[in-house]
């Protein structure tokens, strides 16, 4: 698999959420890897919405975050598929996420990045055995596994913890 400023990665709320909390994660790493070029970031305004939800309560400084990521990133901001292609989707995935990884597939994402372990990454495997064309990972996972392998990767932010 080749990896370049034109891999699509595909940002859950839950990622966005991370990031919008703590700028030195690997939610923020691959975001600000985004801001700068290296991937093409993609989401949709219901997850968007779903991420604005989730920040109420938080610091004032996470929601500040938020905002400075919807302005830098340069969003390719996907429609929820319509039903009967979510319908298509709802053997994998927790009915409450189907608009995600529908979305995500139907949008060409060769990454789908999430924190939620109970129903995305849980979906993970049945996904992989349905032989969809998305990788559905955590971002500290995709960091480890595929940032390094990136055709531009000396111009990317350095992973956290390492020199730069």
């Amino acid at each position: 698999m080749r990896i370049t400023c034109h891999t699509p990665l595909f940002f859950d709320a839950s990622v966005l959420v991370a990031a919008a909390h703590s700028s030195e994660g690997g939610s923020a790493l691959l975001l600000e890897a985004c801001r700068a070029g290296g991937f093409r970031a993609q989401t949709t305004f219901v997850i968007l919405f779903e991420a604005l939800h989730a920040l109420r309560g938080f610091p004032q400084e996470s929601l500040r975050r938020f905002y400075r990521l919807l302005m830098e990133v340069n969003w390719e901001l996907l429609a929820v598929p319509p039903r009967e292609t979510l319908d298509q989707y709802r053997r994998c995935i927790d009915a409450k996420d189907v608009h995600v990884l529908a979305a995500a597939v139907e949008g060409e994402a060769e990454f789908l990045l999430t924190l939620d372990r109970r129903h995305i990454l849980a979906a993970a495997e049945r996904v992989r055995k349905a032989n969809m064309p998305i990788v559905i990972l955590r971002p500290g996972d995709f960091i480890r596994q595929y940032y390094t392998q990136h055709e531009d990767y000396p111009l990317l932010p350095p992973p956290r913890g390492q020199p730069a």
